[in-house]
C-alpha cells in the first residue's frame, strides 16, 4: 500500500466579510500519492484555486491539517514553510508573478540561487536548459513586459520547476 506524499484533513479555509463567515473549503479530506497527476475540477468560484493555496501552504488554513511527509504545514511557522515551497514545492500561478524587472532568465534562476541545493554554475546550466526546453532560449534577456503571454508562461513553468520540486501546483497554467 501506498503512502500518501501529501494529504488534507477536515480542511476549512473562511473569510470575514460583513461581520460575517465566507466559507470557500469545508472539511476537505485529500490524499495525493507519490507519482499522481490529479485534476482538481469544479466551476468558477468553487475554491478551486483556494485548495491549492491551501494544501502548498502558500495559504493558512483556517482549521483541519495539510501533511507533507509527517509535518503539518497549517503548524509550520512562515519561515519553515517558505523553505518548504522552494525546496520541495513548485507552483504555476494563474497570474504568472514574474519579477518585472529581472529579465527571463533571472526570473527562473532566482529560486535555483535561493535553495542553495546547487552550485551556481549548476543552477546558471539548469536555468539555460529550461529555457531551451521551454522554447524561450532566444529571448532569455528580455523582461517580462517585452515577451508575450505565452512566453511568460512557459518561462513561470521554469521557475516552478528550476529545484526539481516534488510536488508540483498549477493553477489553471495554460
Amino acid at each position: 500500500m501506498k503512502n500518501a506524499i501529501l494529504s488534507a484533513k477536515g480542511l476549512c479555509k473562511s473569510f470575514a466579510h460583513n461581520g460575517g463567515q465566507i466559507h470557500i473549503l469545508s472539511h476537505v479530506d485529500f490524499k495525493l500519492y507519490e507519482g499522481d497527476f490529479t485534476v482538481i475540477m469544479g466551476a468558477s468560484g468553487s475554491g478551486k484555486s483556494t485548495l491549492l493555496y491551501s494544501l502548498s501552504g502558500m495559504d493558512r488554513a483556517t482549521a483541519g491539517q495539510v501533511i507533507y511527509n509527517g509535518a503539518d504545514l497549517v503548524a509550520m511557522n512562515e519561515k519553515s514553510l517558505a523553505k518548504l515551497r522552494y525546496t520541495d514545492f513548485g507552483f504555476i500561478f494563474q497570474q504568472m508573478h514574474l519579477v518585472s524587472n529581472l529579465t527571463l532568465f533571472e526570473n527562473i534562476a532566482v529560486p535555483g540561487y535561493l535553495n542553495k541545493k546547487r552550485s551556481s554554475a549548476d543552477v546558471k546550466a539548469r536555468a539555460e536548459k529550461l529555457l531551451e526546453q521551454m522554447s524561450i532560449s532566444y529571448i532569455k534577456t528580455h523582461l517580462p513586459s517585452q515577451v508575450s503571454g505565452g512566453e511568460q508562461q512557459r518561462c513561470a513553468i521554469a521557475r516552478a520547476v528550476i529545484n526539481s520540486p516534488k510536488l508540483l501546483f498549477a493553477d489553471e497554467p495554460t
